[in-house]
């Protein structure tokens, strides 16, 4: 494997961030295989697409959130960075897309691109504040709460819908060009959006000491051992307004 050169903060921390999307800071190394990653190393690409109505206004939108500077690359082939390359590794909303059997190969080659100390942090939907939220729609379903049915349809969808969707997120639904993204990508499934598996607190932190991970805590959206997170988190885990990107989701730090 050909290694990339990473970048470094002012303060000389390298800081990466997998399967990032379009969620990206600026000042980390981002790495992705998503068609955000491949347009923004491709401008001229993307102009072009844009000019001919055929990138959907969502994905023009996020398009131009992402880090010009974003790795294309496919992690199921390995992290392509040399050994102990960064002091922080962070993942949202990534590991739960991956086969179980194929977790413990992502997290060695995490370990080796860290270096010794460095910290993991990975945000992964909550399974059990996901049941929850299901059984308490259900509850007030029972109890004839107003519009209890549509909230119980939507806990139920945050649970299921990303198991078993078949359109790819941030295609125009309905076009040409959607259409033939869709089959061209292969839809969810063949972008590999599915989600493979589900983690509550117990179980990302017994997968993580599995895989030689130690010192595991639970942490929020706007805290993190990782220094100056308040500067990172309105990029990574925070929306427009200073909330929680994604309210179902579990963060969990460790050290390597």
């Amino acid at each position: 494997m050909t290694f990339l050169t990473p970048k470094c903060l002012p303060d000389g921390r390298s800081l990466l961030n997998i399967g990032c999307g379009w969620k990206t800071h600026h000042g980390w190394t981002n790495i992705d295989f998503s068609p955000y990653a491949r347009l923004a190393a491709n401008p001229r690409l993307a102009r072009l697409l844009a000019q001919f109505g055929l990138l959907s206004t969502l994905r023009k939108e996020r398009l131009a959130r992402t880090d010009p500077a974003i790795f294309y690359h496919d992690l199921r082939l390995g992290i392509p960075f040399a050994d102990a390359s960064f002091d922080a590794l962070y993942s949202s909303h990534f590991f739960e897309h991956i086969d179980r059997a194929e977790l413990p190969a992502l997290l060695a080659e995490c370990r080796r691109a860290m270096k010794p100390g460095a910290l993991l942090r990975v945000v992964v939907p909550d399974w059990e504040l996901l049941t929850r939220w299901y059984l308490a729609a259900l509850q007030d379903w029972d109890n004839g709460k107003a519009n209890a049915n549509q909230h119980h349809f939507k806990a139920m969808q945050d649970m299921i819908d990303q198991m078993v969707r078949s359109d790819a997120s941030g295609a125009r639904k309905g076009s040409l060009f959607g259409r033939f993204e869709n089959w061209y990508r292969g839809g969810a499934s063949g972008t590999g959006e599915l989600h493979r598996w589900m983690y509550d607190r117990r179980s990302m932190v017994e997968l993580l000491e599995k895989n030689g991970f130690y010192s595991c805590q639970i942490e929020s959206a706007r805290t993190s051992q990782i220094a100056g997170w308040t500067d990172f988190a309105p990029a990574l885990d925070l929306d427009d307004t200073g909330n929680d990107y994604k309210p179902e989701s579990l963060y969990v730090e460790a050290v390597r």
